[in-house]
């Protein structure tokens, strides 16, 4: 028995996907160290699904995910998933303030939602650390 695996959808096809009338998308990011179960990740989901008027908002929520595990537990929980590849750090772990490592995810994530801006979209960005 073959297992049928998804396409991997492009970052662009995500954000039409996602995104409202007027090409708006909710962003944030996510690591391994924020996406094991009984997290803030989970919160963060389960807080548009009870909260007064914001389930229909979950479905324009695009989670940014900086490393494997952390897209793979985002890809159990939500629909709206994009894996970014990184070559140079690792990002799956916590990263100090003002450290090397956590200036570059810092610029990553700018590179990011310029990106994001380039392609035609409006965001709205939350962190969930």
């Amino acid at each position: 028995m073959l297992l049928q695996t998804k396409p991997k959808l492009s970052f662009k096809e995500i954000l039409e996907n996602a995104s409202t009338k007027n090409n708006t998308v909710i962003i944030t990011t996510l690591n391994q160290a924020w996406a094991e179960p009984n997290s803030l990740f989970d919160l963060f989901l389960e807080s548009f699904r009870i909260g007064q008027g914001t389930q229909q908002l979950l479905k324009h929520v695009v989670v940014v995910c900086l490393d494997i595990k952390a897209f793979e537990r985002c890809s159990q929980l939500h629909t709206n998933c994009y894996h970014i590849e990184t070559s140079e750090t690792d990002f799956s772990g916590e990263k100090v303030y003002n450290t090397p490592d956590y200036l570059k995810m810092m610029w990553a994530r700018i590179d990011l939602l310029t990106q994001v801006l380039e392609m035609g979209f409006n965001f709205i960005f939350t962190v969930l650390s």
